[in-house]
């Protein structure tokens, strides 16, 4: 089996467009739908890459991220974010995010991020 990603995002759909484009590249996906969730998920099991969107019901995904990389600091995360204005991006990439990808994106271009994050 693939590399573990796991996706913390509130959006169901987002979730599952996600998941089935992974999987199809081989890829175990978990995902969960709070930050509250992916934490308690990030305790038991670290998966090879994370997927975080910035706003959750629970908290802010952004705020989280520094104590994520501190705690997992080979983790790569990329923050997802309907909210693409520039400043959100340069707050996740100075936070420690491999990438920040902007929704709706383009799932072709999911393969070649996870290689960018994962060399």
């Amino acid at each position: 089996m693939g590399a573990l990603i796991l996706i913390i995002d509130d959006e169901p759909d987002i979730c599952h467009l996600l998941q089935l484009s992974l999987s199809k590249h081989g890829y175990k996906v978990k995902y969960v739908h709070a930050l509250k969730e992916g934490m308690q998920f990030l305790k038991r099991q670290q998966p090879d890459i994370l997927f975080l969107d910035i706003h959750l019901p629970d908290g802010s995904g952004l705020e989280a991220l520094p104590a994520i990389k501190a705690q997992y600091p080979d983790l790569p995360v990329i923050t997802i974010s309907a909210y693409d204005n520039g400043m959100e991006k340069q707050k996740a990439l100075t936070a420690g995010a491999a990438r920040f990808l902007p929704k709706p994106f383009n799932v072709g271009e999911l393969q070649d991020i996870i290689y960018e994050v994962k060399s």
